[in-house]
C-alpha cells in the first residue's frame, strides 16, 4: 500500500495551497492509488477531494459508517466517488457565478466542468461569498488534466 511520500511532488491547489500537509489524510488518499500510479494535483472540491493522477481523476469522499442507536457516524476513511479517466477527458473548463441559496443569500459558485468521451462531468469546487480556484490554480490544473497523457 502506498503512503503519504506519494504526495511529495504534488500540487495543492485552492483552499489546499495553505492547508496542512496531513500525512494521515494523505496515506489515505495514497491507499486508493494504483501501484505505479503518480498523484499530480489535489483539490478540495465540495464534498469532499479532487486527486489527479497521471492516469485518473478520483473525486474522494469521506466515508462514514453508523453506529448505534442514535446514528453516530464515524469516520472510516475516504471512497472513490467518480473516477474519470484522464484520456477520455477532451476539455476542461472553469465558472464562477452567482448564485442564491434557499433562503435568499448571495453566493458564489465555482465550478469545474469536464467534457469526456462518455459526456459531460461536473465538480462544485466551492459555494461560499468568494471563489477558492484562481485562475492560476485552473490553468495548472487544466494543463495536468489535459496534459500528456501516460502511455
Amino acid at each position: 500500500m502506498r503512503d503519504a511520500d506519494a504526495f511529495d511532488d504534488t500540487a495543492f491547489l485552492g483552499l489546499a495551497r495553505s492547508a496542512k500537509r496531513d500525512p494521515y489524510r494523505l496515506s489515505l488518499f495514497a491507499y486508493h492509488l494504483d501501484p505505479d500510479e503518480r498523484p499530480l494535483i489535489v483539490l478540495p472540491v465540495q464534498g469532499g477531494t479532487l486527486l489527479v493522477t497521471d492516469d485518473r481523476l478520483l473525486e474522494l469522499r469521506a466515508h462514514l459508517e453508523v453506529h448505534g442507536a442514535w446514528n453516530v457516524k464515524q469516520f472510516q476513511g475516504y471512497a472513490v466517488h467518480q473516477a474519470i479517466e484522464r484520456r477520455a477527458v477532451r476539455e476542461v473548463s472553469h465558472t464562477v457565478r452567482p448564485a442564491e441559496d434557499a433562503v435568499g443569500n448571495r453566493r458564489t459558485e465555482d465550478r469545474l466542468f469536464l467534457t469526456t468521451d462518455q459526456g459531460p462531468a461536473e465538480f462544485l469546487v466551492s459555494k461560499g461569498p468568494d471563489a477558492t480556484l484562481s485562475d492560476d490554480d485552473f490553468t495548472v490544473f487544466r494543463d495536468a488534466v489535459l496534459g500528456l497523457q501516460p502511455k
